[in-house]
């Protein structure tokens, strides 16, 4: 039984698709979205079980854990943002709640555990080379989530040294694809309008602005190769397209699958704005490490992933 905390949240919920798919049997917990995505009706109470799991509670993670025989665990439960909220009660969720996982994680003696981290934890890190595991991070950030997750590593790390477990981060990179809802993704943003057949609004946006960007199901799939396999070598992976891709590149891809669509990308009159922060990179990550160890290779291009998503927006083939 595999259980993913934040399993209705957007990589949670295209990471228990396809373990469902492929027979696996899971437990997808959910705090905030009481509503079942569509992508995994057709799994539950079959081979998907879905619970409400507050993980700010060491005994409700490790009452789950023990109810369902729980045997591996993949973190994806997050805070993205720390919003209106004190420090304190937004750390409470990524710290806290990973510590929690963790710890029951260790009680249980479940070997291995796929902590959800981010290419983020690169912030600062100024270079036009792919970005490696190895690297040595900056301690600082200037966004919420670099910080939580540079903390949630280091606590994984501790938890491998101390009890011989096996903790590995999967550093993501930004994601597009179904049940996504984030404001910094803008590409997802194009492609719901495109689906939609509603024009896109982007004048002030920057075309060039690239970001190494990995399609959902790719994501998920890399997610299950290093959950599922037999031995791994190190305990930090990236997990991203292994190239930049511009805004231009898919604005491209929808004309291309949508030519009547109507875009208005970096044609305004103001100065052109980046969702980019001044400490984020500007280079992709490298993924050689996961693919020798796992075989992982991304399947979706911009244009195959656009489609495909367009294809979701519009009747519900995930397929």
């Amino acid at each position: 039984m595999i259980l993913i905390t934040g399993g209705l949240g957007f990589l949670g919920a295209n990471l228990a698709r396809i373990l469902c798919e492929a027979g696996e049997a899971v437990v997808a917990t959910r705090n905030r979205n009481a509503q079942v995505p569509n992508l995994l009706a057709p799994f539950v109470d079959k081979n998907l079980s879905i619970i409400p799991l507050d993980i700010t509670s060491l005994d409700r993670v490790s009452q789950a854990v023990g109810d369902f025989g729980v045997t591996s665990i993949v973190h994806a439960a997050v805070r993205s943002e720390k919003g209106s909220t004190s420090l304190y009660e937004a750390m409470d969720v990524n710290i806290k709640g990973t510590i929690n996982v963790l710890e029951s994680a260790r009680t249980a003696e479940i070997k291995r555990v796929i902590f959800i981290s981010s290419e983020a934890v690169y912030q600062g890190m100024k270079t036009a080379q792919p970005h490696k595991e190895e690297e040595k991070l900056l301690i600082t950030s200037d966004r919420f989530i670099p910080g939580t997750k540079k903390a949630g590593e280091i606590i994984s790390l501790m938890y491998c040294k101390e009890y011989g477990m096996e903790v590995i981060s999967a550093r993501a990179t930004r994601m597009y694809g179904p049940l996504y809802q984030g404001l910094r993704n803008l590409a997802g943003h194009m492609v719901e309008k495109a689906a939609r057949g509603l024009p896109i609004a982007l004048e002030n946006q920057d075309p060039a602005e690239a970001h190494d960007i990995i399609y959902a199901k790719d994501a998920a799939r890399a997610v299950m190769l290093l959950l599922n396999a037999k031995t791994l070598r190190h305990r930090i992976y990236n997990v991203g397209f292994g190239r930049l891709v511009s805004l231009s590149e898919f604005a491209d891809a929808i004309k291309k699958l949508l030519p009547k669509t109507e875009i208005h990308l970096g044609d305004g009159p103001g100065p052109l704005t980046s969702t980019k922060t001044p400490m984020d990179i500007d280079a992709c990550v490298d993924i050689s490490r996961i693919r020798e160890e796992t075989g992982f290779a991304p399947e979706y291009d911009p244009v195959r992933g656009v489609e495909h998503y367009i294809r979701w927006a519009r009747n519900g083939t995930y397929s």
